[in-house]
């Protein structure tokens, strides 16, 4: 069964807008003096410095960025494993790691008559104590928006919370090619419609655990709620999970050389505010339901330890859930806390392995202005994997050390107490568990 292809032939046909008709809509430039202006700007806010924030050739530019250090510690007893990682993804058998991130943003719009015309731009560059190179730089978003219509690389719709933590805490936080048309429903709810290419995340590029290409589209809808700080969220989308055939383990799995299957995913979101504490205090959560479709569940930690540990792309069936509070103290000083659990399972034709995971995480933050963040924060996983059978994952020769290295792979140090099977060694021995802890430090600056 595959996406319809009439999905991805509505989309362009949406986005086929003449030139003529374009130039029609733009308006003749403001003055200069009114281009930034905007109905958020407060007479008794700090002027915007002109480096900032301008007008150039009828547009207003927009100029954002974040530089920011975090050094993380692992514990850990038994076999060491390489389980710090970098914002990129790389992994760390290091006892310490220190990441620098810099990241620009440009957002510009033009007043049009149909709306605002707006863009965005968004790159990162990273540099950590271990990779040994000049560091990496990832386009984080290239979005256009404009009159409801949307393209450009970007969120995936099914992404809704994202929490303020040192370790990829966000889900499920795809970034993928998408064109889309959101329908106003009135001034709190909104309904868009996307085509997604399924390009691989920035954070988790080179994951092929069910994988989502171009060549396999994605179609999916959001509906979406906003108003007085309260936000929820109900998405879903679609797509024909290919799988080539060509891993050697595939014939061993009792899988044909090739072969599809329909998949699917729906996700809820929520963010209440709360009336104790200060302004921004406030609880949030998202649930997840995926078939054929598992680099949408959990967070992105949680997508980096199943593409570690499963290589061989099968099909699954699996479920998730995180919730989050943010407590703001004062001016000065807020905290968050964290939770979430995810279940998966994997269909095989002769086992059934499953993998279950639990992540905690809190830290304390200090502000000493807006712009000027310090913070320190603890976080603990806890994995436990079942391979099925004597043969499951084991016969697969998936739980070998390099496998399990990966197992903790979220930024979260380690302390594991496992039993590790080897295939053919100990049939009553049905899988692995560890659990781990670790600690961060760090200082950001946004401008």
């Amino acid at each position: 069964m595959r996406v319809p292809a009439i999905i991805c032939a509505a989309m362009a046909l949406v986005f086929a807008i003449p030139a003529v008709a374009l130039a029609q809509v733009l308006p003749v430039p403001a003055k200069q003096s009114e281009i930034c202006k905007s109905d958020d700007d407060d007479d008794d806010d700090k002027p915007v410095p002109l480096w900032k924030r301008f007008a150039w050739e009828g547009a207003c530019f927009e100029v954002s960025g974040e530089l920011s250090i975090v050094y993380q510690k692992q514990k850990n007893s038994g076999s060491r494993i390489p389980i710090l990682t970098t914002r990129q993804g790389g992994l760390t058998n290091a006892s310490e790691l220190g990441t620098f991130d810099a990241s620009i943003r440009v957002d510009t719009t033009r007043k049009t008559s149909l709306g605002d015309l707006k863009t965005g731009f968004e790159v990162q560059y990273e540099k950590t104590t271990v990779d040994g190179g000049n560091g990496i730089a990832t386009l984080i978003e290239g979005i256009l928006t404009w009159s409801g219509f949307k393209g450009g690389y970007t969120d995936s719709q099914m992404n809704f919370w994202s929490g303020d933590f040192q370790f990829s805490a966000t889900a499920p936080q795809r970034t993928v090619g998408l064109a889309g048309y959101e329908f106003k429903l009135n001034d709190a709810w909104t309904f868009t419609l996307a085509y997604e290419t399924g390009l691989p995340t920035s954070q988790a590029g080179q994951s092929d655990f069910v994988t989502v290409y171009p060549k396999d589209p994605v179609a999916s809808a959001k509906l979406y709620y906003e108003k007085d700080d309260t936000e929820f969220q109900l998405a879903g989308m679609v797509h024909d999970l290919r799988i080539d055939g060509t891993h050697p383990q595939l014939a061993f799995a009792g899988r044909p050389q090739a072969f599809d299957a329909f998949g699917w995913a729906t996700t809820a979101g929520l963010t209440l505010p709360v009336k104790w504490g200060e302004d921004g205090s406030a609880f949030s959560m998202q649930a997840t339901y995926a078939v054929n479709a598992s680099p949408y569940l959990g967070t992105v930690a949680d997508l980096s330890t199943l593409a570690g540990v499963v290589s061989v792309p099968v099909t699954t069936k699996g479920w998730s859930i995180v919730g989050s509070y943010h407590h703001v103290f004062s001016e000065h000083w807020e905290a968050n806390a964290m939770t979430s659990y995810l279940a998966l399972d994997l269909a095989m034709d002769r086992q059934s392995p499953s993998i279950r995971t639990n992540r905690y995480a809190a830290n304390l933050i200090y502000k000493p202005d807006d712009k000027l963040r310090f913070g320190a924060e603890v976080g603990y996983v806890k994995a436990d994997i079942d391979s099925g059978g004597p043969i499951g994952l084991l016969g697969l020769g998936l739980f070998n050390p390099v496998f399990f290295n990966n197992l903790l792979g979220s930024s979260i140090a380690s302390a594991i107490n496992t039993n590790l099977p080897l295939p053919g060694i100990n049939k009553g021995q049905r899988g692995v568990n560890g659990s781990g802890l670790a600690g961060y430090l760090f200082a950001t600056w946004s401008f």
